[in-house]
Formats: structure tokens, sequence, C-alpha cells
């Protein structure tokens, strides 16, 4: 039967072909599609979970280098400060609830530090922090030494739980849960250390001498707001010469609204390739039996059941349909990395992979899907076969 299936398959190789690539395409394309939308579905609900605070205020002039999505959403390079005195100014707003300052070192890349992609160094002041303590797992005493640093979920470069940076070798305490935010590609020290290593990096005197001493310099203020006095906040940031201020969920919504019409293009590209995939398939197999006349009423003569022809023409699919997904799904892996790249050179948004499980049963649900569609496309070609006369089939002919 193998050998039969085979033989069938390479003497109609152009319409073998051309469906095999459909189902490849249907298929890589729904993989693709799913592996970005669940990633963005699943960055922006656990952003907002894990964000950490309501608002990020930042120099005036910050948005002149990045946007707020890249401040919210990257590692991407960063040098702004601030007077320290300025959080204590947000804090006595009314509705702020609780304050913390960061301090942004500088942005390291393999030149300078063991982590192969640009990454951020961000000092924290541990006594006042609510961002990244709730992303350390249990255990974290709440302070680092001067050799110690804690690194965000997407930073790599580490050996043997350590990290270079600027030469010098740091012990990782802890790797941080996945937030979906800047902190995923982050490595995080003590505030006063991470304003000993910029003091001592060479080119940043200029920022000394236009900021002042960075000992007494914060990068940024995350703030945590009373949901009910939002509005008084912002009026009052408003207010406040100097600063800016980035809103975590705004943010995130105006990225997600961005990415509507990419989804909405995926969504379609996939839709198109699937009805394509399903006519070509009902169409090869519908008339299969008809235009097959004399080849299965020979195999019939021969001694053949019906239940063998049926197999016949089930096997058939079956290689196509399989073949198409195998090459599909790797393709669809590849597609996504390609499209991720491009969305992410060209926009800063939350993103998390989806888990393991979770792409296993992605992959599964579309096998389940093209199971579907090739079962439907042959409902009727079997239900034919099981009516053929061979004497009569053989005296027509495939044609009449």
């Amino acid at each position: 039967m193998g050998s039969l299936i085979l033989r069938s398959l390479k003497m109609r190789k152009v319409q073998t072909a051309s469906i095999l690539v459909s189902v490849a395409l249907s298929a890589a394309l729904f993989l693709a599609f799913g592996l970005i939308y669940g990633g963005v579905t699943r960055g922006i609900d656990v952003s907002a979970e894990r964000g950490g605070s309501d608002i990020m205020v930042v120099p005036a002039d910050a948005e002149t280098y990045l946007t707020g999505a890249d401040l919210l959403f990257t590692g991407a390079p960063v040098t702004m400060y601030m007077n320290e005195g300025v959080a204590d100014e947000v804090a006595a707003i009314g509705g702020v609830t609780r304050v913390t300052g960061q301090f942004f070192s500088q942005t390291l890349d393999q030149s300078c530090c063991s982590a192969t992609n640009p990454t951020r160094l961000i000092g924290v002041d541990f006594t006042t922090d609510f961002v990244v303590t709730p992303l350390v797992p249990e255990g974290f005493s709440g302070s680092l030494a001067p050799n110690e640093v804690i690194v965000g979920s997407q930073v790599d470069g580490m050996s043997q739980g350590q990290i270079s940076i600027l030469g010098e070798p740091y012990d990782v305490v802890a790797v941080m849960a996945e937030s979906g935010g800047e902190l995923d590609q982050s490595i995080v020290m003590d505030i006063d250390t991470a304003r000993e290593i910029s003091r001592g990096t060479a080119g940043n005197e200029r920022f000394w001498s236009m900021y002042g001493d960075p000992s007494e310099l914060i990068s940024c203020i995350m703030v945590d707001i009373d949901a009910e006095q939002l509005a008084r906040v912002q009026t009052n940031l408003n207010l406040m010469r100097n600063v800016a201020y980035v809103e975590h969920s705004e943010t995130a919504e105006r990225a997600q609204a961005q990415l509507q019409s990419v989804f909405v293009l995926l969504a379609g590209a996939a839709a198109v390739m699937l009805v394509i995939t399903l006519l070509q398939l009902f169409a090869r197999f519908y008339s299969c039996v008809w235009d097959r006349k004399s080849e299965l009423a020979l195999y019939r003569a021969i001694g053949a059941s019906t239940a063998h022809l049926k197999k016949l023409i089930g096997g058939e699919i079956a290689c196509i349909v399989t073949a198409g997904l195998v090459a599909g799904l790797a393709l669809g892996a590849v597609l996504y990395q390609l499209l991720l790249g491009v969305m992410l050179d060209s926009m800063a948004f939350p993103f998390i992979g989806l888990s393991v499980p979770a792409v296993m049963a992605l992959g599964a649900g579309i096998v389940a899907l093209f199971a579907l569609i090739s079962v439907l496309s042959v409902v009727w070609p079997l239900r034919q076969v099981g009516r053929l006369d061979p004497s009569l089939a053989m005296q027509q002919g495939d044609i009449d």
C-alpha cells in the first residue's frame, strides 16, 4: 500500500507540490501569528500585573532620546539624570502613595559586558524599592553587596553564577521573574554601586559637569498612585518644571493599538491561505474517484477491497498534509523570529514568549485543524469509492 501511495503522489507531482506548499505556508502563518499574538498578549497581561509602578517620572528631555514605550519596555540605551530631591517633590503630591528612585549607570554591550545584547544597568535604592523586589525569588536579603547583582530574565552571558561588567566579575544572586518591561533586559545593582561605576567610567565627566555629582542624581522615579487620584497627580506633574512622565497602562494600550494592524494582516493572510489550502485539498480529492475510475477499478479487479482503496486515497492526503505540516511548522518558527525582530526594531511593546506547553498546545491545535480539513476534503470521495462498479468503470475509462 505504501508503494502505491508514493507512486500515485509521484505521478501527480504538480498537484502534490502545490497542495504541500499551500499546507506549509498556511501552517507557518498560523504558527507565527499565534506565537506573536500570544507573546504580546502575555506580555501586556504580565506587564500590567507586575509593572510595579503606575508612572515613571523622567527628566523633561528624556523623550527626545527615547519614547515612553522604549523607556518602559526595552533595555535601550538611555543616559538621563536629575537631582534626587525631585523624588521628594513627587512624593509630596497628594495621591502618590510611594516613590523610589533609580539610577541608570549606562547601557552595556558585549564590548564591556559578558551579556551579548545591549543591557541597561540600573542602580536601585532597596530601602524604598517596590519594583524590583517583588520580582526576585524568595530568600533575597533585601540588599546587594557592591559585588552582587540581580539580572533580568532575558539577560545572558552568565557563567558559573557570575557576569562580567566593565571587566569586573559580579555575583548573580537572583534572576528576576519576567515582567514584560525594561527589567527583563536589565542588570540591577545597589544604587550607590551604580553611581560609583558611572563616576569612574571614562567619558562620563561631561554628564557630571552638566547635572552635578552622581551621588546626588537619579535617572527616573517610579511612582505608585491611588487610582482615584490619578488625574490629580497628573495635573501636579504637568505643573512641575523639567520633568515628564510616562503612564504605564496608557503606554501599553497605545502599543497594543499600534499592533492591531499587524495582527489583522497576519490573521488575514493566514485565513486566505487556509481557504486556498481547503479548496485545493477538496478539489484534488473530490474529483479523484471520477478522474481515476480505470485505475481504481483495476485495483478492484485484482482483488483490492473498497477498504483498500479508501486507505489509498486517505494515505495520499495524509502524506501530503503531514509533509506540509512538518515543513510549515519549521518555517513558522523561522518566520516568527523574523517578524518579531522586524516589529521590535520598528517599535517597542511588552512581549513575553509563550511557555513550552503553550507552544506545544498551539502546534497541536494547528495539526488538529488541518487534520479536520483533510477529513472534510475526502468524505465525499471516500463515499464515491464505495459505490464504484469495477466493470462499468473499466468500460468507461477515466473520461466519459
